[in-house]
């Protein structure tokens, strides 16, 4: 019983060993990697340039600012799964006797901290403000874009988006073609195949 307790303790020392040296890796690049002086650093793009007459509360321009892909979902199910693989684990390398008592205990505050209301306040509050966020788009008949630089978040209203659409196409000379070219382009591809049949096999 010693032996498989020592066993034990000795996977158990010997992750936390492999953890403490990664997290001790990641310490060392983070202070090896010297940051730039400030003359030189890039000035960074903005958030959220609104280019409309709309006015948003500072709580609707902290969310706007967090980004187009930024999710308000829950926690997926996923990382409660692999929370609870990962807490048995450990468990599981701890003696029999308290085995037992760590599940109990482990389980009551995984349960807290799912049912925590301040993540589910965070959340319905967010919801909030966005819905408030697209009435107001909606209503100003304007849209969210992505500039093409970064990541900012662009306001602006859908008939000045799409006077710039028309705009460029104009300016570059971009034109109509009167004939959808796909089914041409499709057989010149399919006879070039055949004609690259010690490459690709004609069937």
């Amino acid at each position: 019983m010693d032996i498989i307790n020592e066993n034990l303790q000795w996977e158990m020392d010997n992750h936390y060993r492999k953890l403490n040296e990664k997290l001790e890796r990641l310490q060392a690049q983070h202070k090896a990697s010297t940051p730039r002086p400030k003359e030189q650093q890039p000035t960074p793009f903005p958030r959220t340039i609104n280019l409309t007459d709309i006015h948003f509360t500072d709580e609707e321009r902290k969310l706007l600012d967090l980004g187009l892909q930024y999710s308000m979902e829950n926690p997926a199910k996923a990382t409660w799964e692999n929370l609870f693989i990962e807490t048995e684990r450990a468990i599981r390398l701890l003696d029999d006797k308290l085995q037992n008592p760590f599940r109990i205990m482990a389980t009551k505050n995984l349960k807290q901290l799912h049912n925590t209301k301040h993540q589910n306040a965070t959340h319905k509050r967010q919801c909030h403000v966005m819905k408030q966020i697209n009435h107001k788009i909606v209503n100003n008949k304007a849209m969210i874009a992505k500039a093409d630089k970064g990541k900012t978040t662009v306001i602006i209203y859908t008939q000045d988006y799409n006077d710039k659409v028309h705009t460029f196409l104009s300016v570059k000379n971009f034109h109509t073609d009167p004939k959808d070219p796909t089914n041409h382009d499709q057989r010149t591809i399919q006879k070039t195949l055949q004609h690259c049949d010690k490459i690709i096999d004609k069937k």
